[in-house]
């Protein structure tokens, strides 16, 4: 049951971006990063909302996955043939 909705994990991992996205978002507008160093990006990227923030770091993951091919994958097959 537990396995079919991963509910918990989709939690779990919201957590974990918000977490990530609280010092980026201190970092990046409380200390001034986004002026100083990408002062060529527009105002709302230079000065992004907290909740932007953390829909950057749900996006690129995917964005990443979807658009960066794997470079290797691990599968594993049993030849049993029905034999024990």
């Amino acid at each position: 049951m537990l396995n079919s909705i991963p509910i918990f994990g989709w939690l779990l991992d919201f957590g974990l971006k918000v977490s990530l996205a609280i010092p980026f978002y201190i970092i990046w507008t409380g200390f001034g990063l986004g002026d100083k160093y990408a002062a060529f990006l527009p105002e709302p990227y230079r000065e992004p909302g907290f909740w932007n923030c953390v829909g950057l770091f749900i996006a690129v993951p995917i964005l990443y996955g979807i658009f960066i091919p794997k470079i290797w994958s691990v599968s594993q097959t049993n030849h049993n043939n029905g034999k024990d």
